[in-house]
């Protein structure tokens, strides 16, 4: 499979939890495998003293941070190919966002740099060609969530979109990654930050409606909002009005538990924020050495 890539016109895309995105999957399979891509290459130039650096996932080096980002997409492979079941990630049970990824890193333990980065370039076609599979398969299935939500299933597949873009911000410092991702890769990860907080919230019985004006993302405003119980995001532009301002990465960051509060990045604290930032609430470490891998809620 090659890597050309298409921009998704950005006027009202939005996304839902049980439809998904406006503009359909395939943006996805292009964005995912392009940032598999860029991650592939950066991790080319490391030395070794830089595998061995620490990351924000305290518990992690950059090698550990790679092996889990590796294990992930294993595991979408498998899901999305109906074999998770079988697969060996079956024998730890049910995902638990708290433990689950530590006790998958055991099936890799002792492997080299190097065949840490063969494994990850086999499996990122795997998941490649899969996710396109899936996508000419079609269908509406709707699956339970990290959060605990039912979404459509290529929403969870944009989990894993979100997933390797806030890992490879973990390995930044040593990653020295000078360009940001492509304005696409950008866009669905500012979607589905927002559509997990949003998600979150929801389930604390605060359901959102709010727009935000992200500065330095792709589109400007995004809004949150919620109808019958299924929250969704839009992009509605930079000449929207907004409720909440923030610097765009600061912002996606701090939902995600990394950084100061929301709070803090937005100059408000109210119920909307208290709400959104449930999601930090679950994600950051609990206690030192904990990773930032926390239940987000129970379904």
């Amino acid at each position: 499979m090659n890597g050309v890539f298409v921009t998704v016109d950005s006027s009202r895309l939005t996304l839902t939890e049980k439809t998904g995105l406006s503009c359909g999957p395939e943006a996805l399979h292009k964005a995912l495998y392009t940032q598999r891509k860029r991650l592939v290459g950066r991790l080319a130039e490391l030395t070794p003293s830089d595998w061995t650096a620490p990351t924000r996932c305290t518990r992690w080096s950059v090698h550990e941070v790679v092996r889990h980002l590796v294990d992930v997409a294993e595991y979408h492979v498998a899901h999305l190919t109906n074999r998770s079941e079988h697969s060996r990630f079956d024998r730890f049970g049910p995902f638990d966002p708290a433990s689950t990824p530590g006790l998958w890193l055991q099936d890799s333990a002792g492997q080299s740099p190097e065949q840490t980065v063969e494994a990850f370039l086999r499996v990122m076609e795997d998941e490649h060609d899969s996710l396109g599979a899936r996508i000419q398969e079609g269908g509406a299935t709707l699956e339970r969530s990290v959060a605990g939500r039912e979404n459509l299933w290529s929403v969870r597949s944009l989990h894993v979109l979100w997933d390797a873009w806030l890992h490879e911000r973990d390995m930044s410092e040593t990653l020295r990654v000078d360009e940001p991702p492509d304005a696409t890769v950008q866009r669905l990860i500012t979607l589905y930050s927002l559509l997990i907080a949003g998600g979150v919230a929801a389930l604390f019985g605060e359901l959102p409606r709010v727009s935000f004006h992200l500065m330095g993302s792709p589109d400007g405003v995004y809004e949150i909002s919620e109808h019958r119980g299924e929250v969704s995001v839009a992009a509605v532009g930079s000449a929207s009005p907004a409720h909440l301002n923030g610097p765009f990465e600061a912002v996606l960051e701090s939902i995600s538990g990394r950084g100061p509060s929301l709070a803090e990045i937005v100059g408000v604290s109210n119920a909307t924020v208290e709400g959104l930032s449930k999601l930090s609430a679950v994600m950051r470490p609990a206690h030192p050495g904990d990773t930032p891998h926390r239940r987000a809620a129970e379904g």
